[in-house]
């Protein structure tokens, strides 16, 4: 099939009308498959945790194409306006895994070597069984590129890491009346939640910009009153972005030294430190044929030079990465600042180009292995 711009929005627009928050991905991940044999991939499969795949080719080098099919929960009605494609994963990142499906299509009838793994994972969004789940298959590849939104001219080489925290403060309980003389379990949570903000702040904020300091964010809190009188049980949930320097083991002691040292502070306040999902920081080398190859690619298709960016989140290629030791980087369309919104499009002309670079950035790797 020759490139055909109608078939790229058609794929993406009925992907985003298929809603697939993390962990309801059934549905686009069948689709996906039915798509794949439809459009004769050489091979096509599911794994046992909902992974899609689709392959080209044969022999070596492989390259690994990989984009996540879950999204954030809420639905945006999709439509069209203008050169605008709005709904949930316009931009994280159905628009990414859209144009690498697209890309391999289009490169079936050119590859002559080398084969082609396109991976549409699950729960990326979550805590990464689908990329725990492709590592577990060991699917074997030489290079690899994770779609997300970067930007049409930028390529993604480095995130940081995050822990997942829980941290249960317990204090008495008494009357209300008595609140001058007894602990409050939230009180003494949000005073050690300042602790912590404090504490990064002061020690881990780097004068080099957010990507290399330690930054906590207070995602959710929840109490209990056990006899419903002054507030006894205080949970928080802290998602905590971690630079490169600081590993999930050290930012683990650092926040296990602070919640031990305010539980000592305080007479008769009970802490508990729970971690509930961890992922390490990620920099890719910068030097590999990957990255060469989706510069030239950009600069081709756009006539701008490419930039390399850090990100603040976190990604697949964190896992994937730390895992296996190839040329490795992440690229797709799309403002990453629409991402999670409530006002998520992709601009079509971007997604187009994006499938374009993805095109020759495959050829080129090829041509350079």
């Amino acid at each position: 099939m020759a490139y055909n711009q109608r078939y790229s929005i058609d794929l993406l627009k009925k992907m985003l009308e298929i809603y697939s928050p993390s962990g309801k991905e059934k549905k686009l991940a069948s689709f996906l498959l039915s798509e794949f044999k439809k459009i004769d991939f050489k091979r096509a499969w599911m794994d046992k945790a909902g992974n899609v795949y689709g392959e080209i080719g044969s022999e070596s080098p492989t390259i690994l194409l990989c984009g996540h099919m879950d999204t954030v929960p809420g639905w945006i009605p999709v439509k069209i306006e203008g050169e605008k494609l709005f709904g949930r994963g316009a931009v994280d990142a159905k628009s990414s895994l859209a144009a690498m499906i697209a890309a391999t299509l289009n490169l079936k009838p050119e590859i002559s070597k080398g084969r082609i793994i396109v991976a549409c994972v699950v729960d990326e969004e979550g805590k990464g069984r689908g990329i725990r789940q492709l590592i577990r298959e060991n699917i074997s590849a030489d290079y690899a590129i994770f779609g997300e939104p970067s930007g049409i001219r930028n390529i993604t080489f480095a995130y940081k890491g995050h822990l997942k925290l829980k941290i249960t403060c317990r204090t008495v309980t008494g009357h209300v009346g008595a609140q001058h003389i007894l602990p409050n379990a939230i009180e003494k949570s949000f005073e050690l939640w300042s602790r912590l903000k404090n504490v990064c702040e002061q020690k881990y904020k780097s004068p080099f910009g957010i990507f290399y300091s330690l930054t906590p964010t207070l995602i959710g809190i929840s109490s209990r009153r056990t006899t419903g009188s002054i507030p006894d049980i205080c949970t928080l949930s802290i998602d905590l972005r971690l630079p490169p320097t600081i590993s999930c083991q050290k930012a683990i002691k650092i926040t296990s030294n602070l919640v031990e040292e305010f539980h000592e502070k305080n007479y008769g306040l009970t802490t508990n430190l729970k971690v509930t999902g961890k992922v390490e920081p990620y920099i890719a080398k910068r030097d590999t044929i990957v990255i060469r190859a989706l510069k030239e690619a950009i600069f081709e298709e756009t006539g701008e030079e490419a930039r390399l960016l850090r990100k603040t989140g976190t990604g697949d290629m964190n896992i994937f990465g730390a895992h296996f030791k190839i040329p490795i980087a992440t690229y797709g369309p799309g403002n990453s600042s629409l991402s999670h919104t409530p006002n998520e499009y992709i601009n079509i002309k971007e997604y187009l180009t994006s499938i374009k670079i993805y095109e020759k950035a495959v050829k080129k790797i090829l041509e350079l292995s």
